[in-house]
């Protein structure tokens, strides 16, 4: 049968065209994209310089080498409601893999 492997990154190099953005075009950008009159909380991640800048909130959502650091890594894996992106009206759950891939 067929039987499911955990992702890690010793088994595959991340490449942000194949692996990230394919996660980030489906979950995130129709709230943090391209779209200016859509996009939430000032933040736009379809462009490296403002995924890496301070949003509205004054957080960053994405710190180079610092997931710990990063709010995107921090709302992908929220139990919270609240703080949980994607947000569960937006009906897009990641997986684990997907956010492990992130991170």
């Amino acid at each position: 049968g067929i039987f499911f492997v955990p992702f890690t990154h010793a088994q595959q190099r991340i490449r942000f065209d194949h692996d990230v953005r394919p996660i980030l075009s489906n979950h995130c950008w129709s709230c943090h994209g391209p779209n200016e009159v859509a996009r939430q909380a000032g933040l736009r991640l379809d462009r490296r310089e403002n995924a890496i800048s301070k949003c509205e909130s004054g957080r960053v959502a994405i710190v180079p080498g610092n997931p710990a650091e990063s709010e995107l890594i921090v709302r992908i894996n929220s139990h919270d409601h609240n703080a949980q992106m994607p947000p569960a009206s937006a009906k897009k759950p990641m997986t684990e893999q997907q956010r492990v891939i992130l991170e």
